[in-house]
């Protein structure tokens, strides 16, 4: 500082100290940035909270594919129809990011509290479960936008409502978290902290994994309404981490003398002409539509999908998959710094979608090639599936047919595992609750009269011997014979199952590494934000049907299938891996529009050492 009295230095240091912001403190924006991330750590827990759960829903709750393909589909139903999406940006650039964020939490806990509701026992039987299986029935048709249909269960038509609701709140709160990110990050660590908070979202759909089976069996009883609750009160804190944001936020705001947030055009309709007039745009968000349904969707099925494929538990099945959320959560950081400083993202698009076709082709032909050979008699690895003649239900003289899949290790009772052991297809045992009924977490498919059935079937085979033996609960012997013998793949398809997954996360990772950043080099940075929300917009389209598409093709490909650990996964894998195929013809098609128009898709994001250098002197020059 030469030249400078020491007067002028202590003034200048004063300065210097009142113009600090709270966001240069390292401290402070890396506790903003924890407070926003683990809002969305916890939303990403709910979104995903059922998937593991899907054969405990038809079992408990009756719904079939198509059902929770509807309901999983209902997440985006308004900001697809009722462009919500559209709306919350607009919330957003007027109220800002402190009162959006806080909107946000709100509505994803109501959304979720209607949603819990929906599945648990205060719901059943009530006027409004009478109300919903009177309303609500849609046709079927294909003119049906809407997530409901006759003949849905009335625990899936309130479910849907509060999906969707929650849906609403999660997309806000998405788009809250990135300008709050850029707010309190920009010109810092901001690349660097956008990767941190998508990783640790990424972490929340890998503990769901693991934590939504444990719950659902906590204390021995299964149900599938517990691990919603429990995710409800996750969310309650994220609501907490917004409002603790939110003094920060206001204290920034001070210190800025103003909202403190970046100038963006706000969204307006007459910019569509631009957007939708290039092709390149187009080529780009089907890219990113394409890649999204064929990752999301599958996220939804692909639990019961292993455990079809591989024979094998829901929680083996939930430690497979949950490497794929948390292995991409690890390796996206450093795909991203790669591009940033060697480029190539049109390659990894293509690269990517590659990756996709093979995975998901592996799913439907290599897993169940892979699965244990039908076995000729019962052994201890066994899984079994019987028919149940006849259950006698209280009140009603007839006996309804029924069927049950379990392992034989799971039989609650030794001795009742021994008159397994040796029987063939076509065999009948008899078992007596009095002594033993199946652990609870089986799963049992009603082959009619589900309503009527399956709170009987419940309580004969997933009771607490307990309650057998004091008497609390009455249950007869009754007789089941074996249709079905499996036994579960060995370690060939495991280890094929755990590769397959960690690729698919491999290839996930290449879309936001590869495919967000390249959007502001193919658009005019007056319209950036316009073609973001258009983007997205039709990414929800995308995320909305084809949920719906694959449950009813796993429906209609699978007729008189009653119990989901028996479905054939075969068509919808392949319907996943034609998403691959179309994502890679238009990485094709991006990567050589790139080659002749020269949008710098293959070039790197960080600037060379002498373009930044240049860049320096400008300023300098200016200045003086």
């Amino acid at each position: 500082m030469q030249g400078i009295s020491e007067n002028n230095l202590t003034t200048y240091n004063m300065t210097q100290q009142l113009n600090t912001l709270l966001r240069d403190k390292a401290w402070a924006r890396w506790t903003a940035l924890v407070l926003l991330a683990a809002a969305m750590f916890f939303a990403y827990i709910f979104v995903d909270i059922l998937s593991p759960l899907q054969a405990s829903l038809q079992s408990l709750k009756g719904w079939d594919p198509s059902a929770y393909g509807h309901y999983t589909g209902s997440e985006t139903f308004l900001n697809v129809f009722v462009f919500f999406l559209i709306f919350a940006g607009i919330i957003l650039d007027k109220m800002g990011v402190r009162f959006t964020a806080i909107l946000s939490g709100c509505v994803m806990v109501c959304g979720a509290f209607i949603n819990y509701y929906a599945l648990t026992d205060a719901f059943a039987g009530s006027a409004l479960e009478a109300w919903f299986n009177n309303n609500l029935n849609i046709p079927s048709a294909w003119w049906n936008i809407t997530p409901w249909y006759d003949g849905m269960p009335a625990t899936a038509k309130l479910s849907a409502i509060g999906f969707m609701i929650f849906g609403c709140g999660t997309e806000m709160a998405g788009i809250t978290v990135s300008r709050g990110i850029v707010k309190w990050f920009e010109g810092k660590e901001m690349a660097l902290a956008m990767g941190v908070e998508m990783a640790i979202a990424r972490v929340g759909v890998a503990v769901v994994f693991l934590a939504s089976p444990a719950l659902a069996k906590f204390g021995g009883v299964l149900s599938v309404s517990r691990p919603v609750g429990f995710t409800v009160l996750l969310l309650l804190i994220g609501l907490i981490c917004f409002i603790t944001y939110a003094f920060m936020d206001k204290k920034l705001e001070k210190q800025m003398g103003g909202n403190g947030e970046v100038a963006d055009d706000p969204f307006k309709i007459s910019d569509l002409k631009y957007i939708f007039s290039s092709k390149v745009f187009w080529i780009v968000a089907l890219l990113c539509v394409l890649y999204y349904s064929a990752i999301f969707p599958f996220q939804k099925y692909a639990n019961n999908m292993l455990q079809c494929n591989l024979g094998i538990s829901s929680e083996q099945a939930s430690l497979i998959f949950f490497v794929f959320p948390l292995g991409a959560a690890v390796i996206t950081p450093f795909l991203g710094n790669f591009l940033d400083r060697k480029g190539k993202g049109a390659s990894m698009l293509i690269f990517g979608a590659l990756l996709m076709i093979v995975c998901h082709l592996t799913f439907a032909f290599g897993l169940p090639a892979l699965k244990g050979d039908t076995p000729e008699t019962v052994a201890d690895n066994t899984m079994i599936t019987c028919e149940v003649p006849g259950i006698p239900v209280e009140g009603d003289s007839g006996s309804h047919p029924a069927e049950i899949v379990f392992s034989i290790k799971n039989l609650a009772n030794g001795e009742a595992a021994k008159d397994f052991l040796g029987k063939k297809v076509g065999e009948t045992v008899v078992l007596n609750p009095q002594t033993v009924c199946v652990a609870p977490g089986e799963n049992l498919a009603v082959s009619e009269d589900k309503q009527k059935v399956e709170s009987r079937m419940t309580e004969l085979l997933t009771c607490d011997l307990q309650q057998i033996q004091s008497g609390e609960i009455k249950a007869q012997p009754y007789e089941v014979k074996i249709t079905k013998l499996v036994a579960p793949s060995g370690a060939v398809g495991i280890i094929v199952a755990y590769l397959s997954i960690i690729l698919l996360g491999i290839s996930f990772s290449l879309v936001p590494a590869s495919l967000w950043p390249s959007v502001p080099k193919l658009v005019d940075g007056k319209l950036l934000g316009s073609a973001y929300a258009v983007i997205f917009w039709i990414q929800n389209i995308g995320l909305y049907a084809f949920p719906m598409v694959i449950g009813g093709v796993l429906a209609s490909s699978n007729p008189g299938i009653f119990n989901p650990l028996n479905y054939n996964y075969t068509v919808p894998m392949v319907l996943f891996a034609s998403l691959g195929v179309l994502a890679l013809i238009f990485g094709l098609t991006l990567k050589r529009l790139d080659a002749k128009k020269h949008y710098g898709l293959e070039l790197p994001n960080v600037k060379g050492k002498a373009a930044e250098e240049s860049a320096e002197a400008e300023m300098l020059a200016a200045e003086e």
